[in-house]
């Protein structure tokens, strides 16, 4: 994981400048779209192009959860609770990470729904 270290670090650098936390959420509301879990995966491993770090960095390749740093489990998460913590997290209601609050200003809807297809689909991590 040391490896990945560099790439971490210059990428959390330049995310405040990608996705500033001033601009509201972007998309639909939580838990209103079916999502796309193959376009989710694809999130999930690469990021976006507006600059979405992709979720394994932070929450490991088996999307297990990282609690040295705080990032909790995704794998197996039903699609209403990602939808729900992107929603209040994009909002300032839930977290105090402002990397993750600008990750999840910077996901529209159908990347919110996509995702959460997606760790849907996974089986629990243990």
């Amino acid at each position: 994981m040391s490896h990945l270290r560099p790439a971490l670090l210059a990428a959390l650098m330049l995310l405040p400048t990608l996705a500033p936390a001033a601009l509201p959420p972007q998309g639909t509301a939580a838990g209103t779209a079916a999502g796309n879990a193959a376009r989710g995966k694809d999130i999930v491993a690469h990021g976006t192009a507006n600059g979405v770090l992709p979720c394994m960095v932070c929450h490991g390749t088996d999307l297990a959860g990282n609690p040295a740093i705080g990032a909790p489990r995704l794998a197996g998460l039903p699609q209403a609770t990602t939808l729900a913590a992107l929603a209040a997290i994009a909002a300032g209601k839930q977290g105090k990470n402002y990397v993750m609050r600008n990750i999840a200003h910077a996901l529209t809807g159908a990347d919110r729904a996509d995702i959460a297809a997606y760790l849907a689909s996974l089986p629990e991590a243990d």
